[in-house]
């Protein structure tokens, strides 16, 4: 079998078991309304802040760093767009060692949170990026996260199952990607400071 009908097998088969399993503990918050439970990195100014227990997440650079570090889990973001250029995306298993570009952790895997609404050549929200790691096979089904994805200013969920080298993410309920050969590692959760602004309610986890 070549590589790629491989992937494609491996892919196909992904879904059954990343039916939403149960993890192994309770969901704990990492977002409590406060920034206790993290550390912003390179960021520029106070564009990140929290006003009335909302966490607000705006541009140019840096990025912010969970305390704790986790590897395999399962991980609810409730967010919302707050402008249609807002692009900013949720890092996993990320290395706070490097950087590149605009400060942002080097050896990491990224799950998109960019507003279909924005005008951009990248990806809207859902896709991976693997920043200084190996390639490996993904799924990303670009129409269906536009149509999940709701009007900006409305809060809406992403959920993220990371569980050895197998990832997956659905926005709102939909499935949106999955991808495997993800390297195991035991890092940091981050979020991204990009462009625009997003805000964010709740972040918690449960790991497996």
């Amino acid at each position: 079998m070549t590589r790629s009908l491989l992937q494609s097998f491996v892919l196909w088969v992904l879904p059954l078991s990343f039916a939403h399993a149960q993890p192994k503990s309770e969901f704990v918050e990492l977002f409590d309304g406060t920034l206790d439970n993290w550390r912003a990195v390179l960021t520029a100014g106070d564009n990140i802040s929290v006003v009335d227990g909302v966490l607000r997440v705006a541009g140019p650079n840096g990025w912010l760093r969970s305390r704790g570090r986790y590897e395999n889990f399962r991980l609810e973001v409730e967010f919302r767009f707050v402008t249609d250029d807002a692009d900013s995306g949720v890092f996993l298993r990320a290395d706070a060692d490097r950087t590149f570009a605009r400060g942002w952790p080097d050896s990491s895997y990224q799950v998109q949170l960019r507003n279909p609404l924005g005008e951009s050549a990248f990806p809207a929200v859902g896709f991976l990026f693997r920043h200084r790691m190996p390639e490996g096979a993904m799924q990303f089904d670009g129409a269906a996260a536009r149509q999940a994805a709701l009007p900006t200013g409305e809060w809406q969920t992403l959920t993220i199952e990371l569980a050895g080298e197998r990832v997956a993410a659905w926005l709102n309920g939909t499935l949106v990607m999955r991808a495997v050969e993800i390297t195991p590692s035991r890092n940091f959760i981050g979020l991204q400071a990009e462009t625009g602004v997003l805000e964010f309610r709740s972040i918690r986890i449960a790991e497996r």
